[in-house]
């Protein structure tokens, strides 16, 4: 479960499995319809009410089943794996987090005093280009160093620990006072540490937020930061 901005993501599989949205008076849920794979799933969705808080309760367990139909002939194995390090890994403080109409970040991650923003990348997919690990650097890099968005990314990473210790999801909130150091940590999955293009792309990476690069295989969960390994910056 995630807490954004007057609403919550519950999230199942990498998907969004049921969005929850404040009003002025209770609340309204929804569930994505693309999710279902046949009529008669569709059905199902297209009875709920967005404002019948039971009749999601009740078919609560139905929708996760939906979605592991659509997963079936869907597969996003970087989701999945995202999912598996957010299940194992206490650490992690959100997934999929907003920066304004900026950017989307994987994962924030903090460890003692030092918040780690998190950029996962699975198997064969780019890494190079708009999708690759050069243009994400600089991307986070932006938000880092600009003073706005940094001082919004910590306070959110305030408030949302703040709120889910207060609901008895988390055993500690994040004083965000004690964090020192911001750092950008790649996860790379199933990945050949030797590829030309990998190493060419990491060549590019230059700049003055230091970073850090992570492989595992697709079974690994753990994300061990004693193994990660320092990315060379050229400025």
């Amino acid at each position: 479960m995630e807490i954004r901005d007057g609403y919550i993501n519950i999230y199942y599989r990498g998907g969004n499995l049921l969005r929850i949205t404040q009003k002025k008076v209770g609340y309204e849920f929804f569930f994505d319809a693309k999710y279902c794979t046949d009529e008669k799933d569709k059905k199902i969705v297209s009875s709920l009410s967005k404002k019948d808080t039971e009749s999601y309760i009740n078919l609560f367990n139905k929708l996760s089943i939906i979605m592991d139909k659509w997963f079936e002939t869907h597969p996003k194995l970087e989701r999945e794996h995202q999912y598996s390090l957010l299940i194992h890994n206490p650490k992690i403080v959100d997934v999929e987090y907003q920066v304004k109409n900026i950017s989307r970040l994987d994962m924030l991650m903090v460890e003692g005093n030092t918040l780690y923003v998190v950029e996962n990348k699975y198997g064969l997919g780019a890494v190079s280009g708009k999708a690759g690990i050069a243009k994400h650097y600089h991307d986070i890099s932006t938000i880092i160093e600009n003073e706005n968005t940094k001082t919004q990314l910590l306070k959110s990473i305030k408030s949302i620990t703040l709120v889910k210790h207060a609901l008895g999801l988390r055993d500690y909130f994040v004083n965000v006072e004690d964090i020192k150091h911001i750092l950008i940590l790649f996860v790379l999955v199933n990945y050949n540490q030797n590829s030309q293009s990998l190493q060419n792309e990491l060549k590019q990476i230059n700049g003055n937020i230091m970073s850090n690069i992570l492989y595992l295989n697709s079974d690994e969960v753990i994300i061990d930061l004693a193994k990660a390994m320092r990315i060379v910056h050229e400025s």
